[in-house]
Order: C-alpha cells, then sequence, then structure tokens
C-alpha cells in the first residue's frame, strides 16, 4: 500500500480575538510544533479568478494563512492520482500545514484580492522547488 502524502496535510483552525479597534489574528505559538525551524515568512497576493499552479517542494514544509480573503488550495499526489482540495480564508480562518513531496496551486476565490502568509521552515532555495505549467495536471479550476 503506497503512503498517502495527502493525509499529511492539516487544517487548524485559528483564534480571531475581535477588538472595536481592530482584531488580532493568531498565526503561530511556539508550542505548535515543538522542533519546528523557522526559514522564512512572506506574504503573496492573488486576486480573484487568478491561480497560481504548481509548486513541489523537496524540503520546504508550508504553514499557510489567509487573513484577508478567501483560497482554495489545491493539492495532488502523483503517485496516487489524487487530489485534495482546502479553503480557507477571513471566515474560515486556518493554518494550513503542507509538507513537502506534494503538487500544489491555489486560487483566488474572494471578488477582492486575497492576502496568504507562507510561514516555512526553510528559506526558498530554487534548488529545492520543481515548477510545472498550469495544464501539466489536469485539474478542474
Amino acid at each position: 500500500m503506497r503512503k498517502n502524502i495527502l493525509n499529511k496535510i492539516t487544517t487548524k483552525p485559528l483564534k480571531i480575538i475581535k477588538l472595536p479597534s481592530g482584531n488580532v489574528m493568531h498565526v503561530l505559538k511556539k508550542n505548535d510544533y515543538k522542533n519546528w525551524i523557522f526559514g522564512e515568512a512572506y506574504f503573496s497576493k492573488i486576486k480573484f479568478g487568478k491561480i497560481k499552479a504548481w509548486k513541489y517542494h523537496l524540503k520546504m514544509t508550508l504553514n499557510l494563512v489567509v487573513p484577508h480573503g478567501k483560497v482554495k488550495f489545491v493539492f495532488y499526489s502523483e503517485k496516487l492520482q489524487r487530489f485534495k482540495i482546502v479553503e480557507i480564508g477571513e471566515k474560515k480562518y486556518s493554518r494550513l500545514t503542507v509538507p513537502p513531496k506534494v503538487w500544489f496551486g491555489f486560487k483566488g476565490t474572494s471578488k477582492s484580492e486575497s492576502t496568504i502568509l507562507n510561514l516555512a521552515n526553510a528559506q526558498h532555495s530554487p534548488k529545492e522547488v520543481l515548477a510545472r505549467n498550469l495544464k501539466d495536471i489536469k485539474f478542474n479550476w
């Protein structure tokens, strides 16, 4: 039986503390990952209806949060020929943890531009990531 890398993708609901002057949105606490090493953090923006796909990290684990807007993430296991879809955003505020060795892409599904935060355990390196064109993996976005 083959290991299903898609089962290792996890979603954890996060707290939003509502305040009259503006909300506080939790992302990551020290206790969430005991031996996690910080590599880099960056924001990515995606416009409504636009798609960014396909990436495959050899070593990097991603922690994705959408504090503004809504984004559909699609993950693909080449070995199993299966997809996993997770949509997160302001109304379903969560942290999506993605292990290495899974193809993924995402689509902006909010009428406004969406913001994605990635907290990764390694710095970006062109030697660590593979890329394919959108049409290389057949998915009905």
